[in-house]
């Protein structure tokens, strides 16, 4: 049988046949940015590869059906022991060999792909060779200093104390494992770095020209009840967390007021598909609301099914398939269902003659974000959108814009300032908003 080399291989003499090196083997000459982070590129890594284990093919791999070559490494050879000979296997033995090592003191490879690491040596060879997408890093350790010089007469080296990071204690360390968001499928989100602030606002009150302050924000407790592993992409997860949340925009008119007091329970499931790339995301609500002068009494219950639209859109978004973009699109679209039976209405106006009513509807958000390093300023700007039709027609349909330009003092900051406008009705109580907002967010 009659083979051919890749057209990137000038022969194939050059190539070696000894045992993979692992990272041993990748030289580091090629290593780009300063300190922690500095990086060798994956696709420089595999050029590396492929001239050490060159490809050969065969003529008849121009009859079979198209695969992707990064599965084709994966899938040559059946076991860990890996005795099958040809060039692909050896691609194979020499990226597992690396995955076995980790570390070598020179490079350090780890995973930062979305989602958990695959769990199979051939899902995780595929995913290292496919470089249509985030998977793994390899970063390179900082040359360490040359051994001191040892003077004839040695002295006792003087112990230092080992530095141990200051542990939160009191109110701080109860306070670190809850999450602070604007709204309670925004506590979901594990990073918080990508949750929707709880904020403080001056609001100019176009409805009826009242400069007041407002509040709106989510405290979630730590969950009470978990299932499966969140860890691993291809496996469903739960929890549920009890919650807090509150929403309060003063008016001149009661009548006109947002005062929303929630307490409940939240819900949160993942359902994923086998290969992990997709997983739709469910929520069960029950809540009680009533206003901070006790007056009203609402009980609700709230249905939503989150769609995977990260999976789409960042194929289309650009800059998004680098894992430290510099401009970095995000969008979400959930379905909702509701159930509000209204027990008192109290000062909420809009519910006086409303007893009860059911709804169908969905958020949809669209956010940019700026980023311009690590430890520099950024800026976004944020696009939200809820509606909720009611299914017996009884007054009951309410809409809500919110947009927002935002400034952050660093990507990782807790704290959000920003200009919004917020216009609509509160999807609880229907009351009017019409207004312009100076925010002070913070995201935990």
């Amino acid at each position: 049988m009659i083979s051919l080399l890749a057209s990137f291989v000038v022969a194939a003499s050059t190539a070696t046949t000894s045992a993979p090196a692992g990272l041993s083997g990748l030289d580091t000459v090629a290593c780009e940015g300063e300190g922690d982070a500095r990086r060798l590129a994956r696709q420089n890594a595999i050029t590396q590869l492929l001239a050490r284990y060159p490809i050969v093919m065969d003529v008849a791999d121009f009859s079979a059906p198209p695969v992707p070559l990064a599965q084709r490494v994966a899938q040559a050879c059946a076991d860990e022991a890996c005795q099958t000979d040809g060039s692909l296997a050896a691609l194979n033995r020499a990226v597992a060999a690396m995955l076995a090592t980790r570390d070598d003191g020179r490079l350090h490879l780890s995973w930062a792909g979305q989602g958990a690491e695959p769990a199979t040596r051939p899902e995780q060879i595929a995913a290292f060779f496919d470089l249509s997408r985030d998977t793994y890093v390899l970063q390179c350790r900082t040359p360490p200093p040359p051994p001191p010089v040892i003077a004839t007469a040695p002295a006792v080296p003087e112990v230092a104390p080992e530095v141990m990071p200051k542990e939160k204690t009191g109110l701080r360390r109860v306070v670190s494992h809850w999450r602070i968001a604007s709204s309670v499928n925004e506590t979901e989100k594990n990073d918080y770095t990508s949750r929707d602030p709880a904020r403080l606002s001056y609001v100019d009150n176009a409805s009826d020209s009242a400069p007041v302050i407002s509040a709106k924000g989510v405290i979630a407790a730590p969950a009470i009840l978990t299932w499966g592993d969140q860890k691993v992409a291809t496996e469903g997860f739960g929890d549920i967390r009890p919650f807090v949340g509150y929403e309060r925009i003063s008016s001149l008119y009661i009548g006109n007021e947002v005062n929303n007091l929630d307490i409940g329970l939240r819900g949160h499931f993942r359902f994923a598909r086998d290969d992990g790339k997709e997983a739709y995301i469910g929520g069960l609500t029950a809540a009680y609301e009533t206003d901070d002068r006790l007056q009203s009494s609402l009980t609700r219950f709230e249905a939503s099914l989150g769609l995977p639209l990260k999976a789409w859109t960042d194929r289309t978004f650009p800059g998004n398939a680098s894992a430290e973009c510099v401009l970095c699109q995000t969008a979400n679209m959930t379905l909702v269902s509701d159930y509000v039976d209204v027990s008192d209405p109290g000062a909420k106006l809009a519910l006086l003659y409303l007893p009860q009513y059911a709804r169908l509807g969905f958020d949809a958000s669209w956010d940019v974000r700026l980023n311009r390093g690590k430890d520099k300023p950024g800026f976004g700007l944020n696009l939200q959108y809820s509606r909720r039709d009611d299914l017996s027609h009884e007054g009951a349909t309410a809409t809500r814009l919110i947009s927002r330009a935002a400034y952050y003092p660093t990507p990782k900051s807790h704290y959000v300032f920003a200009l919004e406008y917020d216009k609509g009705k509160d999807l609880t109580s229907l009351s009017a908003i019409d207004r312009w907002m100076l925010t002070w967010g913070y995201r935990q």
